[in-house]
C-alpha cells in the first residue's frame, strides 16, 4: 500500500498543455522533438510525449514560441507507451521564464507518495 507525505512547493504548478520542441543537451539542432507540457511554474516542467533515451540528470533544452531554457530532468514516471511517460524538469537558469504567463504567488500543497 503507498504511504502519502505531505509536501509545499515554492509556487502552485499552473495546468499548461501547450507544445514545445525538446532536444538533450549536446546534440545537433536536427534532434528537436516535439512534446507537449502538462503543467509548469517559472521553475520547472512536467513533460510528456518524448520519445527517446532519456536519463535522470540530462539536461534538455525546451524551445517554446521564441523562448528557449535549460532544464534538467529530475525524474521520469514511465508508462506502457513511450509517448504517455512523464518527465520532470527543473529550470537550470531559475532567472529565466520562458513561458508567456505569468504564475501564481501563492506555495502549492500537495500529497506525495513515498
Amino acid at each position: 500500500m503507498a504511504r502519502f507525505r505531505k509536501g509545499r512547493r515554492h509556487k502552485r504548478r499552473a495546468k499548461m498543455l501547450v507544445p514545445v520542441r525538446v532536444r538533450l543537451a549536446g546534440s545537433p539542432i536536427t534532434d528537436l522533438r516535439v512534446a507537449h507540457t502538462l503543467d509548469a511554474t517559472e521553475q520547472g516542467v512536467k513533460l510528456s510525449g518524448i520519445t527517446g533515451d532519456l536519463n535522470v540528470g540530462d539536461v534538455l533544452e525546451i524551445n517554446y514560441r521564441n523562448k528557449r531554457g535549460w532544464f534538467r530532468v529530475m525524474w521520469i514516471q514511465e508508462a506502457d507507451n513511450p509517448t504517455d511517460r512523464q518527465i520532470g524538469t527543473v529550470n537550470v537558469e531559475p532567472d529565466k521564464n520562458i513561458w508567456t504567463m505569468d504564475f501564481p504567488n501563492e506555495p502549492d500543497e500537495y500529497e506525495e507518495s513515498e
